[in-house]
């Protein structure tokens, strides 16, 4: 959403920006590692030191936080219909259960959300 906007369509756009008036941006902890993780990886390129750049994430008006929970941990475990391993994936996907939000984007766990798992948006 931040580094590349222009890869999300204009209904996205409007649903984030609505969620985030609402302040009911969500966001995964596990999300600011990964995107640590994909800077660290050459996977993206933030230009600034990535804890400034973190952090700047989480300080955007609107955006909470989820941090793991026992619920959490749980329900990423028992995710049904074979879906896949990636250990960040699944925490992604139960804290959006676990808060009954809606994903906006992931191919692979889009995938998984059609067959009625999740709600998300598409476009």
């Amino acid at each position: 959403m931040l580094l590349q906007p222009e890869a999300l369509s204009e209904n996205i756009k409007s649903h984030i920006a609505l969620a985030q008036e609402n302040n009911q941006l969500l966001i995964s902890s596990i999300s600011l590692w990964e995107i640590a993780m994909f800077n660290f990886k050459k996977r993206i390129n933030v230009y600034e030191p990535i804890k400034d750049f973190l952090e700047s994430i989480v300080n955007i008006k609107g955006i909470l936080v989820k941090d793991l929970t026992p619920d959490i941990a749980a329900e990423s475990i028992l995710l049904p219909d074979n879906f896949h391993g990636d250990p960040a994936d699944r925490i992604i996907v139960a804290t959006t259960k676990v808060y009954s939000a809606t994903l906006t984007r992931d191919y692979e766990i889009l995938t998984w959300a059609n067959l009625g798992h999740i709600k998300f948006l598409q476009g």
